[in-house]
């Protein structure tokens, strides 16, 4: 059987081989490889990690935080944390990670503190732990399970906490599914749900952008719902519902107005304007505001 080789086993010279021959036995010079790795995981991935939940209380700024939980019993192995950071590094690209205040904390539930962490977040998220299986990624209320999940949803998950934090555009979602977003009456109005992984909302977002402040003598509103954010899942499929969406409809990019839709790039593309310009009757679901 082929050994596995240390990633840091025996550099021919430098600074790493110096480390090596420090005084202090196995123990000590794991330790100082253990400090390297860290450092050189942060530098690579353009990311702040943490094992444990101490850098949290650092600063009160808001942040995206994440919580990846994995099992290990072997005390000189870190497989999974390396494995976790090299599925960010790949998924959710160096800009995009800059483009956010964040901190992915990293537990071993075998330990106290990953324990009482991982019994705390899933009991607040309300999952049967009898029915989870680590690696875990929590983020932004949500959790996956396995790398192929993480993989597939870090990106989406990640983006998605950033505009729910930082975003001016996107309306935060609260318990209530409609009572907090009222419509002017004298108002111009749509509703526009996305995804912001979505390569055709893509397409549609910058034309939402550039939609005049007023057309008429009516000021234009928008209410843009990322449907990965919050209870915007229920109201899209409300949505659905109260406008008779056939299925083949029934997915993002689509546009809401009082009386009528649009579905897809193409459609949103070219009847945008003349949609909202044409667009009348009392909005179903959504609240007036009073005159």
């Amino acid at each position: 059987m082929q050994e596995k080789k240390n990633k840091f086993s025996r550099p021919d010279s430098g600074f790493l081989w110096i480390l090596l021959r420090l005084p202090g036995g196995n123990l000590c010079r794991y330790k100082i490889m253990k400090l390297i790795t860290v450092i050189l995981g942060i530098l690579a991935t353009g990311t702040l990690w943490a094992r444990g939940s101490k850098e949290a209380s650092q600063t009160a700024s808001p942040k995206i935080e994440a919580w990846f939980f994995y099992e290990e019993l072997c005390g000189s192995c870190q497989d999974d944390e390396d494995k976790f950071l090299e599925i960010l590094r790949e998924q959710i690209p160096l800009a995009e990670r800059e483009a956010y205040s964040h901190l992915f904390h990293i537990f071993n539930i075998y330990q106290t503190e990953g324990r009482s962490k991982y019994q705390q977040l899933t009991s607040d998220l309300g999952l049967d732990r009898a029915g989870l299986s680590p690696p875990i990624l929590i983020i932004g209320g949500r959790a996956f399970q396995g790398y192929d999940s993480i993989r597939s949803n870090i990106r989406e998950a990640y983006l998605t906490c950033g505009e729910d934090l930082f975003s001016n555009q996107s309306r935060k979602t609260g318990d209530r599914l409609f009572e907090d977003y009222p419509v002017h009456p004298n108002s111009r109005t749509l509703v526009y749900f996305y995804r912001v992984t979505c390569e055709e909302c893509g397409k549609v977002t910058p034309l939402i952008d550039a939609l005049p402040e007023i057309i008429g003598d009516r000021r234009i509103e928008v209410l843009r719902m990322n449907t990965r954010s919050g209870n915007n899942g229920e109201r899209i499929a409300a949505f659905f519902e109260a406008w008779g969406v056939p299925d083949q409809d029934r997915k993002v990019p689509i546009v809401f107005f009082a009386d009528s839709y649009l579905a897809g790039s193409e459609a949103i593309a070219e009847g945008l304007r003349s949609r909202l310009i044409e667009s009348q009757g009392a909005w179903k679901l959504l609240p007036l505001i009073s005159p």
